[in-house]
C-alpha cells in the first residue's frame, strides 16, 4: 500500500499488489460467481481485470478493511479527468465520514497529477451521497439514464478543502529543487539521473512521473533515510517541486569501485570475500525488513578501504506483499513472486553465478537459460558450490550462501559418521562372528575327546 494518511490505528492509501486488501474488497462484492473468479485470480498472485486500468485506494483500521473506492484518468477535450467508479464503506463505518475522506482522497491524487475534474454518477433519489458530495463542491453537470453526474474542479476543491495540507506529509529538512545550482550530470540510470550541484551535493531527480511510483519512492526513501546502517548510503534530504516529490540529496558517492568492476580483477577466492561481504549487509537489512531487490554489481561499491557500500537505496522495498516489476528479469525469483528475503536470495545467487564464473548474464534472461549458463559452468565450481546452485536454480528452497556451506558440511560429517558407524557395526559383527566360531570349534573338541 502506498500510504496517503498512515495514524496509529488508521491507514488510507493506494493499493498496487496487497493481493490481501483486494481480498477483502473483493468479498464485498454481491455478485458471487464474479467474487469467485475474482479471489481465484487473486490466490494465483494475479489482479482481477475489474482492478485494471484504474486506482483503488482503501482505508484500513488495525488491518481491518473500512472501504474502498475505485476511479480511473479519461482524457476529455486534451485534458484530463477523473471518474470515480465506486464508493463502498462498510456499514460499520456509516455516518463515521470514512467515505468522505476516500472522496478527498481521490481529489487529491487528481490534483496531484493535474487532472482538470473529477465526476460521479449518482442515483437522484439517494439525497444523502448527493449531499455528501455537494459539501466538497461536486455540483451537477448532466443528467445520464441511471442518474445524474456530478462533477468538481479539482484545483478548487483542494485549495477549498486544504486538501494538499491534509495528505502531503513533507518533512522539515527537505529541500525545494528551485533553491539547488546544478552544476553536471553525473550518471544517467534506468530510474533517474544524478547530478552534482553547486555546494557539492549529490543530487538523484527520478525520471518517472507515475504518482504511484514517485508516492512509493518517497514512502520508501523516508524509512531509509532514519537507517543506522552504515553500509547503506542514505538519503539526507528528499527534494520537493511546488510541493511534489522530484528526488533525494545522497549522503555521498564513494571513491572506489563497482563490484563488476572489481570482480575483473580479482580471482575465485578474493571475489567470494567481496560476495560474503554483501550478504552480510543483505542480513542486516532483512532483519529490518527491508529487501534490496535490484541486486545489481554496479550500484555495490567497495571504497577506497575495502568497505562495501550500496548506493541506489531508492530500489530497496519496505512494503508487504509486493511484486517489484521494475526488476530486471534475470534476478526475478521464478517461484517466489511476492518480494521477500527469498526473492533476494535468488537474486544473489545470479549475482554469484555471474561473477564467480565471469560470464555476462543478459538482464532479459530466464530461469531456464540461467541454469544452462550454471550446467556449463559447473566444472568451474567447488563441490559446495555446485551444492548451493543446484538447490536455488532447481528447487523451490532459498538460502543464504552461508547457510548453504554449512548445510553441506554437515551433511559431509554426517554422512562419516554414518560411515564410521558401518565400520564400527562390521567390526563387530567379525567379532560376534570369531567369537561363535570359536565356541563351537572348542564344543566340537570337548565332544570328540571324551566320546
Amino acid at each position: 500500500m502506498i500510504n496517503l494518511i498512515k495514524k496509529e490505528n488508521l491507514n488510507l492509501g493506494i493499493l498496487e499488489t496487497d493481493f490481501d486488501i483486494f481480498s477483502d474488497i473483493v468479498n464485498t462484492f454481491d455478485d458471487e460467481n464474479f467474487k469467485k473468479d475474482c479471489l481465484i485470480d487473486l490466490d494465483d498472485y494475479i489482479l482481477p481485470e475489474y482492478f485494471k486500468d484504474k486506482l483503488t485506494i482503501a482505508l484500513q483500521t488495525n488491518d481491518n478493511l473500512i472501504g474502498y473506492t475505485t476511479f480511473e484518468f479519461k482524457n476529455k477535450n486534451n485534458s484530463s479527468e477523473v471518474e470515480i467508479n465506486k464508493l463502498h464503506v462498510l456499514d460499520t463505518y456509516d455516518d463515521k465520514m470514512m467515505d468522505q475522506l476516500l472522496i478527498e482522497s481521490v481529489i487529491y491524487v487528481a490534483g496531484e497529477v493535474g487532472a482538470r475534474n473529477v465526476s460521479v454518477l449518482i442515483n437522484d433519489s439517494d439525497r444523502d451521497t448527493v449531499y455528501m458530495y455537494q459539501k466538497l463542491g461536486f455540483y451537477e453537470t448532466s443528467i445520464h439514464e441511471d442518474g445524474s453526474i456530478y462533477t468538481v474542479n479539482v484545483s478548487s476543491s483542494v485549495a477549498t478543502n486544504n486538501l494538499n495540507e491534509k495528505f502531503r506529509d513533507i518533512e522539515q529538512d527537505s529541500i525545494d529543487y528551485k533553491s539547488l545550482s546544478l552544476v553536471k550530470k553525473i550518471t544517467s540510470g534506468r530510474s533517474g539521473n544524478i547530478y552534482l550541484t553547486n555546494d557539492n551535493k549529490v543530487l538523484k531527480m527520478f525520471k518517472s512521473t507515475s504518482f504511484t511510483y514517485i508516492k512509493d519512492r518517497e514512502e520508501t526513501l523516508r524509512s531509509i533515510k532514519k537507517l543506522n546502517i552504515k553500509e547503506v548510503v542514505k538519503p539526507t534530504n528528499l527534494v520537493y517541486y511546488n510541493g511534489i516529490f522530484v528526488g533525494y540529496i545522497m549522503e555521498y558517492l564513494p571513491e572506489g569501485k563497482s563490484l563488476l568492476e572489481l570482480c575483473k580483477e580479482y580471482n575465485f577466492e578474493e571475489k567470494l570475500e567481496k560476495l560474503k561481504k554483501l550478504e552480510e549487509v543483505m542480513k542486516k537489512l532483512h532483519d529490518k525488513k527491508i529487501y534490496i531487490c535490484d541486486l545489481n554489481p554496479n550500484n555495490i561499491l567497495f571504497d577506497n578501504d575495502g568497505n562495501i557500500r550500496l548506493i541506489d537505496c531508492d530500489s530497496f522495498i519496505v512494503n508487504k506483499n509486493v511484486i517489484n516489476m521494475e526488476l530486471a528479469n534475470k534476478y526475478r525469483d521464478p517461484v517466489y513472486k511476492i518480494v521477500s528475503p527469498k526473492t533476494d536470495m535468488y537474486a544473489f545467487a545470479v549475482t554469484c553465478l555471474e561473477l564467480l564464473t565471469n560470464e555476462k548474464i543478459k538482464d532479459d534472461t530466464n530461469i531456464k537459460d540461467i541454469e544452462k549458463i550454471y550446467d556449463r559452468n559447473k566444472a568451474k565450481l567447488p563441490v559446495s558450490f555446485k551444492n548451493y546452485f543446484d538447490i536455488m536454480f532447481k528447487t523451490k528452497e532459498r538460502y543464504y550462501l552461508s547457510e548453504s556451506y554449512e548445510k553441506y558440511i554437515n551433511g559431509m560429517f554426517d554422512n562419516n559418521l554414518i560411515e564410521e558407524d558401518s565400520d564400527k557395526k562390521g567390526n563387530i559383527t567379525v567379532i560376534i562372528l570369531s567369537f561363535i566360531l570359536l565356541v563351537i570349534a572348542v564344543i566340537g573338541y570337548l565332544v570328540f575327546k571324551f566320546r
